[in-house]
């Protein structure tokens, strides 16, 4: 059954998931105004492993537009709390469905705090990079997993709009495995590649920084344990190998911040681990270090002075 979908914060990833998800559902894109100019002149055109033009709306804000099924939130997840309060003020349905596949831990969270049961989670493995106003380039479909442990229909109604667009998906109950899951993972590859300055498959050619893999992955594992988080699998370093080999060519998400100047994701994916570790009273120092050593680089490249986690 076809949606009304609006994905706030469309940058490379939104895009790209509202480009796949047209097809089928009515689809408007809310971000910054030189990309949705463009797309309102041209459409968005998508290139790579599907290249097609996608008609989509495009606006600069939520203000005035039609309430949407389903609100997926596509910011970076330091801007997710400012997301809620600007979309909250704007959609008043208690129907409508939000969906989050960003980077980190507490983005589910907080959109609980204001759609309880009809707030859903998830995690995607999409390789997608804006490649200029108005275009995306989509490099993989990966894996994309959705879920909620309120409401399973909810979860198999947004799943089946994915399937529709193309989108490998599968719906999941134990989301909050997959999102923690998948934040380890992160925390592992990210910063290292961005301190080191390499891609991902670099990161497995040398001994001791796989083994710095392992131990960040380690205390990963052992934070999540103590907050009472059931993992999808026992040993996630597998995971962090594979990812590695399969993203050989790309550089981080948290690489790209550093060139460009841009604040990073840090606080969010190995910060949350040191917060949530320094709760439950486990240490996790290789992530503490990992977020030290970032926001070194973040200072470096914007100026300012390192914030406290």
């Amino acid at each position: 059954m076809s949606m009304r979908i609006c994905v706030f914060g469309a940058g490379s990833l939104g895009s790209a998931l509202g480009a796949l998800l047209s097809k089928g559902n009515d689809v408007t894109l809310v971000g910054r105004r030189p990309h949705m100019d463009s797309i309102r002149r041209s459409g968005l055109r998508v290139t790579g492993d599907r290249a097609f033009k996608a008609q989509v709306g495009a606006s600069e804000t939520v203000r005035g537009l039609e309430e949407p099924d389903l609100l997926i939130i596509s910011t970076k997840a330091y801007d997710t709390q400012e997301a809620v309060r600007i979309c909250r003020a704007e959609f008043r349905s208690d129907d409508m469905m939000a969906l989050t596949l960003q980077n980190g831990l507490g983005n589910l969270e907080l959109l609980r705090s204001w759609k309880g049961s009809k707030a859903f989670g998830g995690t995607t493995t999409m390789g997608a990079a804006l490649s200029g106003s108005g275009r995306v380039h989509l490099s993989g479909l990966g894996r994309t997993v959705i879920g909620s442990d309120m409401d399973r229909v909810g979860s198999r109604r947004i799943a089946s709009a994915f399937s529709a667009g193309g989108i490998p998906v599968s719906p999941c109950e134990n989301i909050q495995g997959e999102i923690w899951a998948k934040t380890i993972v992160n925390a592992c590859i990210n910063p290292v590649s961005a301190i080191l300055g390499v891609p991902n498959g670099r990161l497995l050619d040398s001994r001791p920084i796989f083994e710095l893999l392992v131990g960040i992955c380690e205390e990963g594992e052992q934070v999540a344990d103590a907050v009472g988080i059931e993992l999808p699998i026992r040993r996630l370093i597998s995971r962090v190998r594979r990812v590695c080999a399969e993203t050989s060519k790309n550089r981080s998400s948290m690489l790209r911040d550093i060139e460009l100047g841009r604040r990073t994701e840090i606080r969010e994916i190995n910060g949350a681990i040191c917060r949530n570790g320094r709760e439950s009273g486990v240490p996790a120092p290789l992530n503490l270090a990992m977020c030290a050593i970032v926001q070194a680089l973040e200072q470096s490249e914007r100026g300012g002075s390192v914030e406290t986690l």
